[in-house]
């Protein structure tokens, strides 16, 4: 009987290009609704904060295609075009999350503003150490870098669903600051794993955290249409109580 087994290294790819595509699906998918939330739901949005929120999620649909398309044909651009993404992912989705929260009303100063610019410079500065070099000290700084980032998003991302807790703002942020976690989770596998000689689970952390990124870019684009289903619902007037469709087709109360 001729040998029906599979190449290992033909199901990697595999899987790899799939957790890619769920990304890059996921992202895509959020970035549509969240371009229709803003136009057609958002009172006064704030310009920036939205901005800077639809580049960290373009950068995601980047870091998707890029990484699937390498996966399929491994170029040495694409590779540099995937790495990337995740910088700019991890940045802009940071400082959409800050920006989400200075833009409330009556929210106060929590860091001093060179604070804020240090934890960015060094979480920048600390993505280059990486890509530049492959040294021991440079994995440690790579670490602290991402993590420091996750660290302060995180901190924002609880004021700000604090802040606007029962609001669209607070739904985005809670379904989307998981995918800061599992990104993080995914390089901070990937530096360890690497440094300390185990590949095999860098792969398979990497393959986990990579369709959880995926993922929870799918529940928030959920949580958002949602919101503005909630919205069109209000408007819908098959939903108000004491209403009835009349011959003309305008709508009466009950009682008439």
């Amino acid at each position: 009987m001729a040998d029906q087994s599979i190449d290992p290294a033909v199901t990697v790819t595999l899987a790899r290009f799939l957790a890619y595509a769920v990304v890059g699906v996921g992202a895509g998918v959020l970035l549509a609704y969240l371009v229709g939330f803003v136009r057609d739901v958002a009172v006064e949005p704030d310009v920036r904060s939205w901005t800077l929120l639809g580049l960290g999620i373009g950068a995601g649909l980047v870091y998707g295609v890029a990484g699937a398309a390498n996966t399929l044909a491994p170029s040495d651009w694409l590779a540099a075009f995937a790495e990337g993404a995740t910088l700019f992912f991890i940045l802009f989705l940071a400082l959409a999350v800050r920006q989400l929260y200075y833009s409330g009303v009556g929210a106060t100063q929590v860091l001093p503003t060179w604070v804020d610019t240090l934890v960015v410079a060094t979480f920048v500065g600390s993505w280059w150490t990486g890509f530049l070099l492959d040294q021991g000290i440079a994995h440690l700084v790579v670490v602290v870098g991402w993590i420091g980032a996750s660290l302060w998003a995180l901190g924002y991302g609880v004021l700000a669903v604090r802040h606007n807790e029962g609001t669209s703002i607070a739904a985005l942020i809670r379904n989307l600051l998981p995918a800061v976690v599992a990104v993080t989770g995914v390089v901070f596998a990937d530096v360890l794993g690497t440094a300390a000689g185990y590949p095999a689970v860098v792969d398979a952390v990497w393959l986990v955290g990579t369709v959880l990124v995926g993922t929870f870019l799918f529940t928030t684009a959920v949580a958002i249409r949602q919101q503005g289903g909630e919205v069109e619902r209000m408007y819908d007037w098959t939903t108000w109580r004491g209403e009835r469709l009349s011959d003309d087709g305008s709508q009466t109360p009950a009682g008439d």
